[in-house]
C-alpha cells in the first residue's frame, strides 16, 4: 500500500513538473519569435502594438498609462535588422519609459510602471464577472457594451463617476471576433475574459484606457 502511494505521488509530481515546464516553454516562445528586417511605426504606442500583434500573430494587450495622451503622442518607430519579439518590446519601452512588459499565460502584456498605473483600470481588470457569453456572430461593439453594462462593472464605474465609452470608432467594431470563436465563461476576471478572446480568435489585440478632459470615460477596445 505504501509503495502504491509512493508511485502515485511520483506520478502526480512528475505531471505537475511537466505542466509547469510546458507553460514556461509556451510563454517563452511568444517573445522568442524571430524578427528580421523590421521597420514599423505607429502614431502612438497603441497603434504600434496592434500592428505588431497582427504582423506576428501573437496576442498582445495594453493597459494605457495615466500620463499617456494617445491623440497627441509622438510617432514611435522600431527598426531591427535581426532579433526577437522581445527585442522589439524592449525597444518600445525604452522609447516609452512609463511602461514595462511581461508574458503571462501566453499573452504579452504591456502595462505602466507603478507610478503611472490608473487604479480604476487595475480594478476593472481584476473585477470578476459572474457570467459572460460571446457567440460566433457577436460584434466587438456589442461585446464591449455587454461587458461594461454587466452589474459588476456598471456598479464599479458609477462609484468612480466614470462612464463606458461604447461607440463604433471604425468598421472593425461592428465585425465579430473572427472564425468560429465563441465563449461562455463563469466567474472570471475581466482580464481573463479579454485574454481568452485574443488567444483563441483571429482578434489579437486589446487595450484599456481612460479618456476625456477629466478622464471620465472608460474605453475597452480591440
Amino acid at each position: 500500500m505504501k509503495l502504491l502511494r509512493l508511485i502515485l505521488l511520483i506520478i502526480v509530481f512528475t505531471g505537475s513538473q511537466f505542466a509547469q515546464s510546458e507553460t514556461r516553454s509556451r510563454e517563452k516562445s511568444v517573445t522568442d519569435v524571430g524578427v528580421t528586417d523590421l521597420q514599423i511605426e505607429g502614431k502612438n504606442i497603441n497603434q504600434l502594438l496592434a500592428k505588431i500583434a497582427y504582423k506576428y500573430d501573437v496576442p498582445i494587450s495594453l493597459e494605457v498609462a495615466s500620463d499617456e495622451d494617445l491623440v497627441n503622442s509622438k510617432v514611435l518607430t522600431v527598426q531591427l535588422k535581426k532579433g526577437t519579439l522581445a527585442d522589439v518590446l524592449n525597444n518600445i519601452v525604452k522609447q516609452k519609459p512609463s511602461y514595462t512588459w511581461k508574458t503571462s499565460d501566453s499573452v504579452i502584456r504591456v502595462f505602466p510602471n507603478d507610478d503611472f498605473r490608473d487604479p480604476l483600470l487595475q480594478t476593472v481588470l481584476q473585477t470578476r464577472i459572474n457570467h459572460i457569453v460571446v457567440r460566433k456572430s457577436t460584434a466587438k461593439l456589442n461585446f464591449r457594451e455587454a461587458l461594461t453594462r454587466s452589474p459588476e462593472l456598471k456598479n464599479l464605474l458609477v462609484s468612480y463617476g466614470v462612464r463606458a465609452s461604447n461607440e463604433a470608432f471604425s468598421r472593425s467594431d461592428i465585425n465579430p471576433f473572427g472564425g468560429d470563436f465563441s465563449i461562455d465563461l463563469v466567474d472570471v476576471p475581466v482580464r481573463s475574459v479579454l485574454d481568452t478572446l485574443i488567444k483563441n480568435s483571429k482578434t489579437k489585440y486589446w487595450f484599456i484606457n481612460r479618456e476625456g478632459e477629466n478622464r471620465e470615460y472608460l474605453l475597452i477596445n480591440f
